[in-house]
């Protein structure tokens, strides 16, 4: 026979006394149902095994999920007393979090829905402080990091963000299956050894990407002992565009300022952009910058830049031709002093080499961009919250639904202890247009990518 009490409130061994709406000048109205324990009691110690004896009553008050206005719940709770060793005896209530006064499925809903609105929102639907909310969030979380760990990534992107008031974050993906893995504080080489020096199946790695942080190298070798790291490729690249951006202000030094805004304002951005992708516009002002002597250093700086980024674009494949077409365009770079960030970058490439060549030796095509879009939903969610937390800004973005349920739908998750049916997993619901595609921009209200 079913138990409308169970049914109505998963709520066991309780039968329903009164139900009333309160009202007073000092708070909201809410919904109070007050509930009778109907369940087994005991009359033989389970200490001793002496008689109990009855010990009056205590009410519990307990926040359930919100429906037209906040619910609370009052249950009126037996204690019995042994008569011999004076041990207390309650009955256990399946349905109902004493800890944090709140019923399970509240526990669930509040946990969920901390992941993505404010705390001072879901409290006001709860008639809890968004003090009260946070902490709840918080101690779920640590209670949570016991209870589930993530598959380790065989391939690894490692990068970092700077946070107002929690200073530089280490943030780590699974390239492979696009998904957060884990966010760390700090970034030196110790706390990075010892974190994946601890970390179950660290053996499994076989790559790493990452930008040209030195440490990272001891960090690998030391704790990681079957991975091998590639440097970004977007991170290589880069210098080129600071060495030509580098040759502009060289020469805009020199310039009236007349022509030193007319330069900036003409060919700052079209200089970095790629010849492929320029407008017939900015090609007519490339064009004329070439045929004027003050400027056509510029081109020269445009030219190199073009070439380097070619070396990835025109040998997907092979190292070989990757490394002669650098070789040839270290040759190309100009012996005056204007193109010297040039040749600090031909350096750069000749003390990362093996790291820099080892993108033509990965399985697939390893790069860092789904690392550094996950750095720019961090930023969000964190000025969206106004300064979280490390623990609330690491839950809400790992435990995010459409990462979660990418590693879910992956089979990414390594389960410790069963995790109870009656708790949250994050798996909130939340709108069917929050798609991921991390090559693209993403909505500054949700945090999530959009195309």
């Amino acid at each position: 026979m079913n138990n409308p009490i169970k049914s109505l409130f998963d709520l066991s061994d309780c039968v329903l006394s009164h139900s009333e709406v309160v009202q007073s000048d000092t708070q909201r109205p809410y919904h109070l149902h007050v509930f009778d324990y109907a369940g087994e009691i005991i009359n033989v110690c389970p200490e001793c095994g002496s008689k109990m004896y009855s010990h009056g009553k205590r009410s519990a008050t307990v926040t359930d999920v919100p429906a037209d206005m906040p619910v609370k719940w009052k249950i009126n709770i037996p204690r019995r007393r042994c008569s011999a060793c004076k041990a207390l005896w309650l009955p256990t209530i399946e349905g109902i979090d004493e800890m944090r006064s709140l019923s399970s499925r509240a526990a669930i809903n509040l946990t969920q829905r901390s992941i993505r609105d404010a705390f001072e929102n879901v409290g006001e639907d709860y008639m809890l402080s968004g003090n009260t909310v946070k902490n709840i969030f918080v101690d779920f979380l640590k209670a949570y990091e016991q209870r589930l760990r993530f598959k380790v990534p065989a391939f690894l992107g490692i990068d970092e963000i700077k946070v107002k008031k929690l200073g530089e974050l280490t943030v780590i993906t699974d390239l492979e299956h696009r998904t957060l893995f884990d966010i760390l504080q700090g970034r030196n080489q110790k706390s990075l050894t010892e974190y994946f020096m601890n970390l179950q199946g660290r053996e499994n790695v076989i790559w790493v990407c990452s930008d040209m942080y030195r440490p990272f190298e001891g960090t690998i070798g030391e704790a990681l002992p079957n991975a091998r790291w590639a440097i970004d490729h977007f991170h290589v690249v880069m210098k080129a565009n600071e060495a030509v951006d580098d040759v502009r202000r060289s020469l805009q030094d020199e310039m009236t300022k007349k022509d030193r805004i007319k330069t900036k304002r003409g060919l700052a951005y079209t200089l970095k952009t790629r010849l492929k992708d320029l407008s017939a516009e900015e090609a007519s002002k490339l064009r004329e910058a070439r045929n004027n002597p003050k400027t056509a250093p510029l081109i020269i700086a445009y030219d190199l830049k073009e070439d380097f980024f070619n070396i990835y674009d025109n040998n997907p494949t092979s190292i070989d031709n990757a490394k002669k077409d650098f070789e040839d365009w270290e040759k190309s770079i100009s012996k005056d002093d204007l193109y010297e960030k040039f040749r600090t970058l031909a350096k750069t490439v000749h003390n990362f080499e093996e790291q820099i060549f080892n993108f033509w030796n990965c399985p697939i095509a390893i790069s860092n961009g789904f690392t550094e879009c996950s750095n720019r939903i961090i930023r969000e969610n964190n000025l969206r919250g106004r300064g979280y937390s490390f623990e609330v800004l690491r839950g809400r973005t790992l435990y995010r639904k459409t990462n979660f349920e990418r590693i879910l739908s992956n089979g990414l998750v390594e389960f410790g202890p069963p995790i109870p049916s009656d708790e949250a997993v994050f798996l909130f619901e939340g709108p069917e247009d929050d798609a991921l595609d991390y090559e693209c921009d993403f909505d500054p209200d949700t945090g999530e990518i959009f195309n």
